[in-house]
């Protein structure tokens, strides 16, 4: 065996010269083609390039009436001079869905995105419960187990520890045999130096490898089709793309430059984990146990002893040290199945499985963690968060932490982080950590932040740091009350502040001729600061919506930061507008658009109120008066049930052959779906006497593509002001137990009584429209103008053809 003492010194040679190597395959390589793009031909030449700009959640109905007040004048502008339109968005009008179907000019059927949540029907291992429903991500895939062979630009080759070996000791072999011929030694000294030299090298390599896991587990992106930017690139348009959702892991296309921004996970390998250290004695428990906030923050208990609290930050788990304990695992496992096994080397074999399960079990519920010292220091505090410390006063934000989460000698999580000083005082001090973000100057290769990976350094380059977590803003402490509006007001500056820098930074360069920037303001604002904008909203206060703070530079009341939103739109509309030539089109354009959210409805309380769904005769484990608002399979008799719900407005029919306890035969199933949609657009709401629906739509009516599976059976799209309740998008439903142990539904509408108070889902995509302006005016008037168009209209625009699976034609400007 390897002395330990020269095992790190062998690796450090090892590196090095795999380095050497990195760099030579690189030099020789090209860029890949990537998944769902045809090769192309080659753009027709056309003058003037393009820029889409895309403000998440911009709403037709709200920038008119701004615009009518005077307050936008650069979109009114567009307006007179050019096109304004409201935009049709997709059905559901999510995020993520409407984003890749804009991007891809292709209805979800065909890109494979069906929703933030989508049903996910599990093999249990009950056999009475086989495929019963549960909710999963609709827009992102994993964390996946993948092989190493599989992802680029790992730090050493992904090769078997032997030959890796071999070619280190080759190399070093040959390098140094060079070098002492140079420095003119005899050459039988030379070739014996260079032999040992080798077979050091060799043992190096073969170490080395071990530091690369053979499995990583990586977030996948769902999406089937390709954007409107890769099919120009592969045509001879080159494009930039800033802050692009749902464009993650996606092969580099050349020609392409892409950061990609909603659905990228956060340096935990999670999604918008988010930190509290406070001393307030509530709180039990310490870190890493912490207390779990509804939207996935971690409360932290701090003790203070001389003036000083000591923590520490949780970061990625380990994933090299639990798949190097899982590879010993497997190994004993193949050992035991040998039918040949001794008994008494059998008990040995069991005993070692033991043990290693159990190191398994702790390596995978570990994390990676760095300090988190609070020091007292007067009327200040000192925050150190790894190996930097920043003074901040109370109310503070500090700049940005540069963390490093060590998993082995090889391989390390680069990441970034802001905090805030929340409360500093005698009693209470409080500290918000924002979610982890990858550092995007040192991308990790398993989760590429753009296409090409170098992108996202070149940027961080030119800008400095900026956030590369798909969801950058802070609307789930906001909804779980661990922060203020103005904290995460805030917050919203910050980010737009740098997005903007960035497409300053695009705007400056040469190497594109379609420029799409993304900004999500709009849609971040309008979902917090509606209670403060609508005065009919359960939680409006006068006295709230008066308060005052600074945003951008202005002095606003809270109730109006969605007009300040807009402004603060319009003004970058207006600065980019003055940076293009005559002969470029700019396209200005949203998603979805935006409603009041007043009121919840849970979706499965009106089915078992309409007999739909039937409830379970008794819970066990409830005690009575508690609470039954599980998920599905808490509460419901399958045997009796003909339809559920669970994500957000969809409906899914308890169907024989496709649910695990499927009762509804096929033929039966399109009378059921016009049942519900009958009583659900006749339902009045008793409090408010309006109608609760506005729509029902069965989804294979209305899409049609190869992953038209993912989508529900259908969608119950609500009225202005009435949204699909928490509870059901979990698939749950509100309720208590009875004394007697049966279960009984509470109310199905309720007042929404959370922060989150404006909403695009589950309302009658009619009722939640975008904005679309352009530069130019259309070559005839349209009735409608539609998301789908904007892909198609981008590629004419440049003099790419039109890929044949689009589904709408492009618009037709003026010349």
């Amino acid at each position: 065996m390897t002395d330990p003492r020269l095992l790190n010194p062998l690796v450090r040679l090892a590196a090095a010269l795999v380095l050497l190597m990195n760099a030579g395959l690189a030099a020789g390589s090209s860029g890949a083609p990537s998944r769902g793009v045809a090769p192309a031909t080659q753009a027709a030449q056309v003058n003037g390039r393009v820029v889409v700009l895309g403000f998440d959640g911009a709403d037709a109905r709200t920038a008119a009436e701004l615009m009518d007040r005077g307050l936008l004048p650069h979109l009114a502008a567009l307006r007179a001079e050019g096109t304004f339109s409201p935009l049709e968005t997709t059905n559901p009008a999510e995020s993520p869905v409407s984003w890749a179907a804009l991007n891809s000019g292709q209805n979800p059927a065909k890109t494979g995105v069906p929703g933030f949540i989508r049903r996910d029907l599990r093999e249990s291992r009950v056999k009475e419960s086989n495929r019963t429903p549960s909710p999963t991500f609709g827009h992102l895939a994993g964390p996946i187990e993948t092989p190493v062979e599989q992802l680029q630009g790992a730090p050493i080759p992904s090769w078997n520890a032997n030959v890796l070996g071999a070619a280190v000791g080759l190399g070093a072999l040959l390098l140094f045999l060079g070098v002492f011929l140079l420095l003119r030694m005899r050459p039988a000294l030379a070739l014996g130096l260079s032999l040992l030299l080798g077979g050091a090298s060799f043992v190096g390599g073969r170490a080395l490898r071990s530091y690369l896991p053979s499995r990583i587990p990586v977030w996948n992106n769902p999406v089937e089709a390709a954007p409107f930017w890769e099919t120009a690139a592969a045509a001879g348009v080159k494009s930039l793309v800033l802050d692009a959702a749902q464009a993650f892991d996606r092969d580099p296309v050349e020609g392409a430059q892409v950061l990609a921004g909603l659905g990228v996970p956060d340096a935990r390998g999670s999604v918008n984990s988010f930190f509290i250290y406070t001393s307030d004695e509530a709180q039990l428990y310490r870190a890493p146990r912490g207390t779990d906030t509804s939207s996935g923050g971690l409360i932290f208990r701090i003790d203070e002893r001389n003036g000083r609290f000591d923590s520490s930050l949780p970061g990625p788990v380990n994933f090299w040290e639990v798949d190097r304990v899982s590879s010993e695992l497997r190994e004993i496992e193949t050992a035991l199945d040998d039918t040949d096994l001794r008994y008494q080397r059998s008990q040995e074999l069991n005993a070692q499985r033991a043990k290693v399960q159990e190191r398994l079990e702790k390596a995978s519920g570990e994390r990676v963690t760095v300090p988190v010292v609070i020091q007292r220091r007067g009327e200040r505090a000192d925050v150190t968060i790894g190996e930097h410390t920043e003074s901040l006063s109370p109310g503070a934000w500090s700049g940005w932490y540069s963390l490093t989460f060590p998993l082995n000698p090889i391989l390390k999580v680069r990441a970034i982080v802001r905090a805030k000083l929340i409360q500093y005082s005698a009693e209470r001090v409080e500290l918000y950590v924002d979610a982890l973000q990858y550092d995007p100057a040192h991308p990790p290769f398993w989760q590429p932040l753009s296409q090409p990976a170098r992108f996202s350094r070149e940027l961080a380059h030119a800008c400095g740091p900026f956030e590369t977590v798909g969801w950058a803003c802070m609307n789930l402490p906001l909804k779980d009350a661990v922060i203020d509006s103005v904290s995460f007001m805030q917050d919203i500056e910050f980010t737009l502040t740098w997005r903007e820098q960035l497409t300053r930074e695009a705007l400056s360069r040469k190497d594109w001729r379609i420029l799409m920037s993304c900004e999500s303001t709009p849609d971040r604002v309008q979902h917090m600061m509606y209670r403060y904008y609508d005065p009919e909203h359960p939680l409006y206060s006068a006295e709230s919506a008066a308060q005052r703070m600074t945003f951008c530079g202005e002095e606003i009341a809270l109730s109006d930061a969605i007009p300040a939103s807009y402004r603060r739109m319009d003004a970058f509309v207006g600065e980019v507008q003055r940076q293009l030539k005559p002969e470029d089109t700019l396209i200005v354009c949203s998603d979805h658009g935006f409603q009041s959210f007043k009121h919840q409805v849970h979706l499965n309380n009106w089915l078992i109120e309409k007999g739909y769904l039937v409830l379970k005769a008794s819970v066990a484990g409830l005690p009575p008066g508690a609470d039954a608002t599980g998920d599905l399979n808490a509460y419901v008799d399958w045997s009796k049930t003909r339809a559920y719900a669970l994500g957000l407005g969809m409906v899914y029919v308890n169907l024989k052959g496709r649910e695990g306890r499927g009762i509804v035969a096929a033929e039966e199933k399109r009378a059921l779906l016009d049942s519900i949609a009958r009583d659900f657009l006749a339902h009045t709401d008793e409090a408010t006497g309006a109608k609760i629906g506005a729509g029902a739509y069965v989804m294979e009516d209305i899409h049609s593509g190869p992953h038209a599976d993912r989508e529900a059976d259908m969608l119950l799209c609500f009225s202005a002001g009435y949204r699909v309740s928490w509870l059901t998008t979990g698939g749950g439903m509100s309720g208590t137990v009875r004394p007697d142990g049966t279960l009984e539904a509470s109310k199905t509408i309720v007042p929404n009584d959370k922060a989150w108070s404006g909403d695009h889902v589950t309302l009658d995509p009619s009722l939640v429209r975008g904005i679309f302006f352009s530069n130019r005016k259309l070559a005839a008037p349209m009735e409608k103008i539609d998301l789908l168009q904007i892909a198609p209209t981008v590629l004419k625009l440049t003099g790419v053809a039109i890929p044949p699976g689009y589904d709408m034609p492009p618009l037709e400007f003026a010349r």
